[in-house]
């Protein structure tokens, strides 16, 4: 049995699911902020928190931009990163100029990972209308950050508990991965360094370009001075990965230019794509 939605302009069509649910317990007994700690008869010892860092999926204008958290937990960072995503940017991000197409008030439901395909439960905010590129950049963040991890190669949709089987124009009929949500992607998709990242001795990129071109990424230094940089040849569904080397004297704060030329223009007509501030050490 099907259910058909429509809110305003815009069209969300849901399948009506259900799935069991089981209840699991553990002896180990966890502390604030994921510490944990084990009792055996006089002695107590407690682990330190794990540094966990997961990457979200914003948006820069109308196209996707990341940004990197880290967390002192022991829990399931897959959540962590969705639950993260729906509550939107923190000032830190706001300045690096990413913003959100999540609607205010959207809260996860739930979530669960089988076989490489992860399912999320989304409040019905998450469909409230909206321009069509809002609703693709949306889509994008959810299917972006959730496939970030190698363990999820595709995501399954839900709202309110009801499988959405269209949504932005994407067909969800069945499980869709990245290659399916391409609307909002820029040239160059800079996974790595990300906003809130840092640096150590070294500009390492990694990321993916979607049209046919070149791009530059540098940093530089609190004076403008260039500390590293790279010029790359783009092909749509290219991606990167790339290391080089640079040299300062003690901590400071650095600065990523990324620059981007679609083949179709002239050198005269590069433009400057975005940047952000990080931390940056020898």
């Amino acid at each position: 049995m099907c259910l058909l939605l429509a809110i305003g302009t815009v069209t969300v069509t849901f399948a009506a699911c259900g799935g069991n649910q089981t209840a699991l317990t553990s002896t180990t007994t966890t502390l604030a902020r994921g510490s944990t700690s084990t009792t055996s008869g006089s002695t107590t010892t407690t682990t330190a928190p794990v540094q966990r860092a997961y990457p979200l999926y914003f948006l820069r204008g109308a196209q996707l931009g990341v940004s990197q958290r880290v967390v002192a937990s022991a829990s399931d960072t897959h959540f962590q990163a969705i639950s993260a995503l729906v509550g939107g940017t923190t000032p830190t991000e706001t300045a690096a100029g990413l913003t959100t197409d999540i609607p205010t008030g959207t809260t996860v439901r739930g979530m669960a990972i089988h076989g490489g395909i992860a399912t999320v439960n989304m409040s019905p905010q998450f469909v409230a209308v909206g321009p069509a590129d809002q609703l693709a950049g949306r889509l994008s963040q959810v299917v972006y950050t959730l496939t970030s991890s190698p363990s999820v190669t595709a995501v399954i949709l839900e709202v309110g508990g009801n499988r959405v089987v269209n949504f932005a124009g994407v067909n969800l009929a069945n499980p869709v991965g990245r290659s399916q949500v391409t609307a909002s992607l820029p040239l160059v998709l800079l996974e790595q360094p990300a906003v809130g990242g840092t640096l150590s001795g070294k500009l390492t990129i990694s990321g993916l370009t979607s049209a046919p071109g070149t791009y530059d990424v540098q940093l530089l230094d609190p004076s403008g001075k260039l500390l590293a940089s790279v010029t790359n040849t783009a092909v749509a569904g290219g991606t990167f990965l790339q290391s080089v080397p640079f040299t300062i004297t003690g901590p400071e704060t650095g600065t990523v230019r990324v620059f981007g030329r679609p083949t179709s223009s002239s050198a005269s007509q590069t433009v400057q794509l975005f940047q952000f501030n990080l931390p940056i050490a020898p």
